[in-house]
């Protein structure tokens, strides 16, 4: 195999789909990368609409666009140990210096664009080349000016380089494709992001990593459990494959935390405080979204536990506040803005630190509380309630925080009430969407920003057409030779036995945690749910398993999960003297924090891992829709068992042809030692390729390279050969959880560890290997030019009855083969976002058709569904298996903040961990990891 050109440099780059781009600092041609066979031919032709809004770039008398790229410095005066420069700072610090600054200087800054760290750009030159311009900056303090040296900033600019904007036209036309080419269209790119950020933040917040989306407080929807919903906009400049780049624009919602009094806020964040909380026995009825807390009828928190502390350190972790504790002392509320580093496990009242004695007094302990009455006059109301910790050896009673605007709520922190809520709000239909979006184009008025004015730049004011091709979808084939046809990418399980039956159901058990699903209601689901296992094709020898009915909470909130599985465990055993197959937990409500504990107890705190499938109480006891629900679970249940529900004819893969998807998922953020990433790969176990096997390894967090690639790739290869008796002579790779900016280093380092994997067993031994990163494009939107070409929700496609595979033409890189396809289809309400496939390397010669077409048949293929799906699925299926793996390794308290452990050393270790800890028990756990467990 040849590694892509350029592999062995440090550089890499960018973002695809359709021509999206981020460059850090280092930067990767997508030349570099296998060429574009062409853009296929299969399927009905179709024009679309996109949300992506062509731009050029203007000059007058024919000169070249161009800016000048300066790098800046910006340092306090007076130097401070440990000294951080957050964004929001710098920011500041640029826009007094815009304020400041007089003649050329005001003229190139004014018309500048600052990305917050160390690059501005400019149509105007603030020095020449070799030279450096220095001014000196004073923050004002609370509106006021300061004398206060620690708040004056030395800010220094130095010519870097000149930039030619036109490069980006070239580079999407195909011309002058150098490396020097290249490498100044990823910089004239990165250059542009930056232009139109700088416009957008000034009347809009940039929220996450990228700064792409943006929100205002115009429109906003309360959230239960103490959010809001921000309604906002995405933008980002891409290249293309048009011939010119385009901006693109999407609508944006996001949640967020209400602002307000923490000590009031954190109630609510909990669920707490809504009737009914903290009552003892089976609880239907306690705080939705959280544990349990507070006084019946909203009295508010006195005091939190364990699993509260932690559940608002996930949620309030690097939120931004003001303190609210001087207004009383002297009367002039600041207006200084901190970062909430983490929440103490220690109440106010009990967490002390050592007090410098004045003018030679004794040192003393002294309690927060005590602190704040004897230096600030205030009064602690809640003392029991725990304090918040900022800076780097700062604590502040809760009551005293005010929390502001604009603090995200992690996806992963939201309710399922939160998150059906969002839906709710989110969810458009196609031509909603379409308005919104070009609402935003007028609200933006690129055509009248002076700064992109100077910049020469010009915006499109309509939505591009794109051509594309709808592929028909293929026969899904179920048992006894029957076919169902796909009809609007779904299709009816009814009359339908599964392709392979897995092993017989004999030694399983049913424990309700839900106080108002007795063990009568158990009999009477099961009576009418074992006949629908059986007419599927899923065997049901033992008809009689043990039913079991526990208090969740004996012994506190979720204590009693541990001890009831066990006994079920144990009880499912003692049926047959056979290991536990299945065990199926009834629920009380939709609670992500009592299924994450399930999960965890069932993989770590029993002997051997067991499978087990949580339903809802509610759900199997209503007799409306009971039919598809037991349908929908006997397609999970068959999996869990190790049968295949269904299967999809592929030209393009024969019997010695291996799939692996893989993906990595990173520790949430969080103060102190980084715990480890999760890597999961996902092979076909046969030529076949209907059975899977899950690898799994922890690494050192935040590392998007899979370190032990060779190893996991190895075995796999290993048990291929083990069921087929041949190894593969292909190997085609679907990976997930590449960030933009990580192409180049990964598959560089992964595509060597498959030639290193494969040398193992044979220096003759040479599969060819097809490397394709799958990237999920939230953002990218295509509209039906005519209503004839979209389906009965609104959305593309199909253009017939028959649902297919939407392939882009234009709005694609130029190099390498990339094609940006919609396979799920949408629903009522709901616009349907595009999952792009980067085709990396390919030794195995895929046309543009056969690539395609064998990307859209096998989203036909994902096993626990009567749909298509937007990812290939052995790819999803890895970023499932990462995704249930989380509870597993993110449960420690390690997100508690000690006022023993200091955080400013400047550094950031890695926390410890044995990297094969959940191979250990997981992979090696032979019987548990041959069946779909994750399904």
């Amino acid at each position: 195999m040849v590694p892509p050109k350029g592999s062995d440099n440090d550089r890499s780059g960018l973002d695809s789909a359709t021509g999206g781009l981020v460059v850090g600092d280092s930067r990767e041609s997508l030349t570099d990368y296998h060429p574009r066979p062409g853009f296929g031919s299969q399927g009905k032709p179709i024009q679309v609409l996109a949300n992506m809004y062509s731009t050029r770039f203007n000059k007058p008398q024919g000169e070249a666009p161009s800016v000048f790229h300066f790098d800046v410095e910006i340092n306090p005066v007076v130097k401070v140990a440990n000294q951080k420069k957050p964004k929001s700072l710098m920011e500041d610090v640029f826009k007094q210096a815009c304020q400041e600054a007089t003649g050329d200087l005001k003229k190139a800054l004014d018309a500048g664009a600052f990305d917050l760290a160390k690059n501005v750009y400019t149509p105007f030159k603030i020095c020449n080349e070799g030279q450096k311009k220095e001014i000196i900056v004073s923050l004002r303090e609370d509106g006021r000016e300061t004398d206060d040296d620690k708040r004056r900033f030395r800010v220094v600019f130095q010519y870097a380089n000149k930039l030619d904007l036109d490069t980006i036209r070239q580079f999407c036309n195909g011309d002058r494709q150098t490396e020097t080419t290249n490498n100044e269209m990823l910089a004239s790119t990165q250059a542009m992001n930056v232009l139109f950020r700088q416009d957008a933040s000034l009347n809009y917040k940039p929220v996450g990593a990228q700064g792409r989306r943006f929100f205002g407080l115009e429109g906003r929807v309360p959230l239960s459990n103490g959010g809001e919903i921000l309604l906002g906009f995405m933008q980002s400049f891409r290249f293309t494959n048009s011939g010119m780049p385009a901006m693109q624009l999407d609508t944006a919602y996001s949640a967020f935390v209400a602002p307000g009094l923490l000590h009031q806020v954190a109630p609510a964040l909990l669920g707490a405080g809504g009737g009914g909380g903290g009552r003892g026995g089976f609880d239907r009825g306690r705080g939705r979204g959280g544990p349990p807390g507070g006084r019946p009828g909203g009295g508010g928190l006195d005091s939190i536990s364990p699993p509260q502390l932690r559940k608002l350190n996930e949620i309030l972790r690097t939120a931004r506040f003001t303190p609210t504790h001087r207004q009383a002392f002297d009367h002039s509320p600041t207006q200084r803005v901190y970062t909430i580093r983490g929440i103490t496990s220690q109440a106010a009242a009990d967490l002390k630190f050592l007090l410098s004695g004045r003018d030679g007094g004794v040192d003393r302990m002294v309690s927060v509380v005590d602190y704040f009455q004897q230096q600030y006059n205030v009064t602690t109301t809640k003392p029991r309630l725990p304090c918040i910790a900022y800076g780097q050896k700062n604590y502040i009673p809760m009551e005293f925080v005010q929390i502001l605007p604009f603090n995200s709520i992690p996806m992963r922190s939201l309710s399922s009430d939160q998150t059906a809520e969002m839906i709710r709000v989110a969810a458009k239909r196609p031509d909603e969407r379409r308005a919104m979006i070009g609402e935003w184009r007028q609200k933006l008025n690129y055509a009248n920003l002076p700064k992109l004015k100077a910049w020469g730049v010009e915006v499109q004011q309509n939505m591009s057409q794109v051509k594309a091709r709808v592929i028909n979808p293929p026969d899904v084939m179920y048992g006894a030779n029957k076919t169902a046809r796909a009809n609007f990418g779904g299709w009816n399980l009814k009359g339908l036995r599964f392709t392979k039956p897995g092993r017989p159901l004999k030694s399983w058990a049913v424990l309700s945690f839900d106080r108002m699903c007795t063990v009568q209601d158990l009999q009477k689901f099961l009576s009418y749910f074992i006949p629908v296992l059986n007419q599927s094709g899923c065997p049901v020898e033992n008809n009689r398993p043990d039913l079991l009915h526990l208090n969740p909470d004996q012994g506190g909130p979720n204590a009693g999960l541990d001890a009831g599985l066990k006994q079920a465990a144990r009880q499912a055993y003692l049926q047959n003297r056979v290991d536990p197959q299945l065990v199926i937990v009834i629920l009380p409500r939709k609670d992500t924090i009592m299924y994450s504990e399930i999960k965890r107890i069932a993989a770590e705190s029993l002997k051997l891992p067991i499978v087990t499938q949580c339903l809802q109480g509610m759900k199997i006891k209503q007799e409306r829709g009971l039919d598809q629900y037991c349908g929908n679970i006997s397609m999970k249940i068959h999996c869990k068992l190790g049968g295949v529900t269904h299967q999809v004819r592929i030209p393009a893969l024969d019997e010695r042809t291996m799939m692996i998807g893989a993906d990595v998922t990173h520790p949430p953020p969080k103060g102190g030692a980084v715990p480890p990433s999760i890597v999961c790969t996902v092979s076909t176990t046969s030529g076949a390729n209907l059975n899977m096997c899950p690898s799994i390894r922890l690494q050192e967090g935040r590392t998007e390279i899979i370190r032990d690639f060779e190893d996991m790739v190895y075995n796999h290869i290993k048990m291929f050969e083990q069921k087929g008796k041949t190894k593969p002579e292909k190997i085609l790779v679907f990976r997930d959880g590449v960030s933009e900016g990580q192409y180049g280093l990964v598959v560089q380092n992964e595509l060597r560890a498959i030639r290193l994997a494969a040398a193992r067993f044979s220096d003759n031994y040479k599969p060819k290997v097809t490397f394709t990163i799958c990237a999920k494009r939230h953002h990218m939107r295509f509209f039906a030019s005519k209503p004839a070409d979209a389906d009965r929700t609104g959305n593309l496609p199909p253009g017939d009855i028959d649902s297919g595979s939407l392939s882009t033409l234009e709005f694609v890189t130029p190099t390498p083969s990339t094609f940006t396809s919609k396979r799920m289809q949408g629903f009522k309400g709901l616009h349907v976002p595009l999952t792009s496939n980067i085709v990396v390397a390919d030794e195995n010669g895929f046309t543009a058709d056969s690539m395609q077409q064998m990307c859209n048949h096998l989203c036909y293929s994902y096993q626990r569904a009567t749909r298509s799906v937007s990812m290939i699925p052995v790819a999803y299926y890895a970023d499932i298996v990462a995704e249930k793996c989380r509870p597993l390794v993110y449960t420690e308290d390690d997100s508690l903040v000690e006022p023993s452990v200091s955080s400013g050393t400047g550094g950031r270790d890695t926390m410890e961990f044995d990297p094969l800890r959940l191979k250990k028990r997981i992979e090696d756990s032979l019987d548990f990891n041959s069946v779909g467990w994750y399904m």
